[in-house]
């Protein structure tokens, strides 16, 4: 996505329709305004068509789903980001606060650290710099890790050019692409809602009436169909896949045909582990973690993560990294050993890698003396044994 810059500090017309549209003082929201600087250059989401309705006004339609919405299906999202991140502020206390100056003095503290050889960064740190980013990191675990490697890499580059040209560290590329990164995770690929059925509580919608635009279950349109006028209306199939357990969220794979979200597939495998022996399909695919729009197509043991092969190659050409080897994911997301696919051990090690990318609770550091050791961001404890192990080893069957 590729956003100009403000220039000569004219604000555009895009610009003052993204302020206007998210509900922010040019002044007084002035630590808000990059979300509006990126909303004001969003793309459509391919799915979605944009047309004119009967009063000339823009409308966007959902062909799957049958949405119809007069707002910009992506900009909603964006309300939302905007109110988490406010409520974030008031219950920090960082409202109206400036980020650059307090962001400054942590990554000086950071760049210290490196100059005196000791680990980039601590869990000290790390939170100190959430709260300045506005990321929650007893929830927000997978976008905590990427804060971690993107400070990590920053220190790298920015102590070998300050050492090099006696420059000062520049932090706008780092807060760039942490801003990037969280315009991803909490817009750009946050999934839409379910469509609920209007008639029926807690059941998702799978058709919507034309004549009477409304969105039901196919029990809840027989219901409300089946006499008087309302019997010719026509329905329209409301395509969406959601998990057979929490029927309001959407599904993320399937196991043994049943359809499961992340929270049901962890709950339901817990009470009945054989289900981690079964193909696991992963729905959509799974996204590289260097190249977000590409898939993956090498799952790293030794990483945890999951990489399309430019972005493997690209990471692991040196160091201890270059003795790591990739396990090719094939298109049903399984990887495969030699020639032969192995469900249960890529079922656990995909979910491993996106247990430590997505959803870990635990973050590798290393102390002063360079001994690894985890921090779990919830609970606020430390470890010395790697619990991303001990988090599957339940699953693994006895008799393998």
């Amino acid at each position: 996505m590729v956003r100009p810059p403000w220039g000569d500090g004219l604000m555009t017309r895009q610009m003052q329709h993204a302020i206007q549209e998210l509900k922010l003082h040019p002044e007084k929201d002035g630590q808000l305004l990059w979300i509006a600087e990126h909303a004001a250059h969003v793309d459509l989401p391919p799915d979605w068509t944009e047309f004119d309705d009967e009063d000339g006004e823009k409308a966007y339609f959902h062909p799957k789903t049958k949405r119809l919405s007069t707002q910009h299906p992506v900009v909603t999202k964006y309300k939302q980001f905007v109110e988490k991140v406010r409520k974030f502020q008031e219950r920090t206390g960082t409202l109206n606060k400036k980020i650059k100056p307090h962001l400054a003095v942590v990554l000086n503290e950071v760049l210290n650290r490196v100059h005196r050889e000791m680990p980039a960064i601590t869990p000290e740190i790390i939170e100190r710099l959430a709260v300045l980013l506005y990321i929650d990191t007893s929830v927000e675990h997978g976008l905590t890790r990427r804060v971690k490697l993107a400070i990590e890499t920053y220190a790298e580059d920015q102590y070998d050019v300050a050492l090099q040209a006696h420059q000062k560290a520049d932090m706008d590329a780092f807060l760039t692409e942490i801003r990037e990164e969280q315009v991803r995770s909490e817009v750009l690929n946050k999934p839409d809602a379910v469509i609920m059925c209007t008639e029926m509580d807690g059941q998702p919608a799978r058709v919507k009436c034309q004549q009477c635009k409304d969105f039901f279950s196919l029990e809840g349109f027989a219901q409300t169909h089946s006499t008087g006028k309302r019997k010719a209306h026509v329905p329209e199939k409301c395509e969406q896949t959601t998990c057979s357990i929490y029927t309001d969220t959407l599904a993320t794979c399937e196991v043994d045909s049943i359809l499961f979200c992340d929270r049901a597939y962890k709950e339901v495998t817990a009470k009945q582990p054989h289900l981690r022996q079964k193909q696991k399909k992963i729905l959509g695919g799974l996204s590289c973690s260097e190249y977000g729009g590409r898939r993956a197509e090498v799952l790293c043991e030794d990483c945890s993560d999951l990489f399309c092969w430019e972005a493997f190659i690209e990471l692991h050409r040196r160091g201890n990294r270059l003795r790591h080897v990739p396990l090719k994911l094939d298109e049903e997301v399984n990887f495969t050993v030699g020639v032969s696919s192995v469900p249960r051990r890529s079922a656990l090690g995909i979910d491993r890698a996106r247990l430590a990318r997505e959803g870990g609770p635990w973050l590798a550091f290393q102390d002063d003396q360079l001994n690894t050791y985890w921090y779990h961001l919830a609970d606020k404890v430390t470890t010395n044994q790697n619990p991303y192990f001990d988090a599957v080893k339940g699953a693994e069957s006895p008799h393998v």
